[in-house]
């Protein structure tokens, strides 16, 4: 016998349990995180300090240090000198705002041959964070002379700085991955959808050749409008895919024109039927998705619940995932990200879109648990 289905408590959307759905709390979490004032936000920092070691054990405390980062996008300057402290490195966020000295002590460690290996990939993991100019030579020294704590780890210290929204291509070139602002998409209507620079699921008139899926176009983005102009897109884009392959491939790359149509690159995919049919992309087209007003902290779509965005970082289900351009091999930049879930009930996890603007190249990803 079945769940009885229930209502959310605050939406009355459909669930299976008496109270409020999971999108409802952490709304109420982000407006609870949003209105604190600053002596509220300094005293929550101070309480993180005096807790710091909690938030090894994955508790209270790790949780706010979360939301405070993602929504009122604190400085993390005293919350590192705690964690420094006490060696807490599991959440390197933390260190985003590290001062010079703990950056120092920190790659001390690092350049050790006899530094853990397990050490070493989460401090690799903070300093990416920190990011700077010194970060960014300590790495380049790594990835030239490798300390022996390397054999160990299974990516290069390239990988791990895409973390902290930068990397360097073959030639040690410092290659920025993430852009320097994130729009959150809200809920509008159909008409306001229409106006939006930003829309998500645009179908096309073409089917895909392996499954007959119809293509969309995930994202058309119109960089024109001046809440992208840190995008450096001079026109709009379109992400095109076959949303019912993709999520089962590497990645679905395809080639934009400035104001004009995508291609896709044909790639050999595995042998699938249209799970998704055209139900399920008149649910996906259907979504009143549009841009928000304002930009919003670049960490705030990072993390479950996190919505859909544009810029800033991503929440990567797995790992984090920078693409090298197939054309001209250098890292290509994380562009938005879809929590699926939001544009169609029974589909898991999100979908990422990077961007190499010289090549004029997007690819589509697609990570669950």
């Amino acid at each position: 016998m079945g769940r009885e289905a229930k209502q959310c408590k605050q939406c009355g959307r459909e669930i299976y349990f008496d109270g409020i759905c999971v999108s409802c709390r952490a709304e109420n979490e982000r407006k609870e995180i949003q209105d604190l004032s600053t002596q509220e936000v300094e005293e929550k920092i101070e309480y993180i300090c005096a807790n710091i070691r909690e938030i090894e054990n994955w508790k209270e405390t790790y949780d706010l240090c979360k939301l405070l980062i993602r929504y009122k996008d604190i400085n993390t300057c005293k919350i590192a000198e705690a964690a420094w402290k006490e060696r807490v490195l599991r959440y390197q966020d933390l260190y985003k705002d590290a001062p010079e000295q703990i950056v120092d002590e920190m790659i001390a460690v690092l350049m050790d041959d006899n530094t853990d290996s397990g050490t070493a990939g989460r401090l690799l993991l903070c300093l990416a964070a920190a990011g700077g100019e010194k970060v960014f030579q300590t790495f380049l020294t790594l990835e030239k002379q490798p300390r022996k704590w390397q054999e160990k780890l299974y990516v290069n210290p390239s990988v791990y700085a895409t973390y902290g929204g930068w990397s360097y291509d073959g030639n040690g070139t410092f290659r920025q991955t993430n852009f320097g602002k994130c729009y959150p998409m809200v809920k509008g209507t159909a008409g306001e959808k229409e106006k939006s620079p930003v829309k998500i699921g645009r179908k096309t008139k073409e089917n895909c050749p392996h499954c007959g899926c119809r293509i969309v176009n995930l994202m058309e983005i119109d960089g024109r409008d001046p809440r992208l102009d840190f995008l450096g897109i001079p026109g709009t884009v379109k992400a095109k895919c076959c949303p019912n392959c993709f999520p089962y491939e590497e990645g679905g790359y395809c080639r934009y024109e400035i104001d004009g149509e995508s291609e896709i690159i044909p790639y050999e995919a595995w042998e699938c039927e249209n799970y998704l049919g055209e139900d399920g992309i008149e649910e996906l087209a259907g979504n009143t998705y549009v841009l928000g007003d304002t930009p919003v902290p670049l960490r705030y779509a990072a993390d479950w619940e996190g919505g859909s965005s544009v810029g800033g970082f991503a929440f990567w289900i797995q790992d984090c995932e920078i693409k090298m351009c197939p054309d001209c091999g250098k890292p290509m930049m994380y562009l938005a990200q879809i929590q699926w879930d939001t544009v169609l009930d029974n589909m898991e996890g999100n979908a990422y879109i990077e961007i190499c603007r010289d090549c004029r190249i997007m690819v589509v990803m697609h990570q669950q648990t």
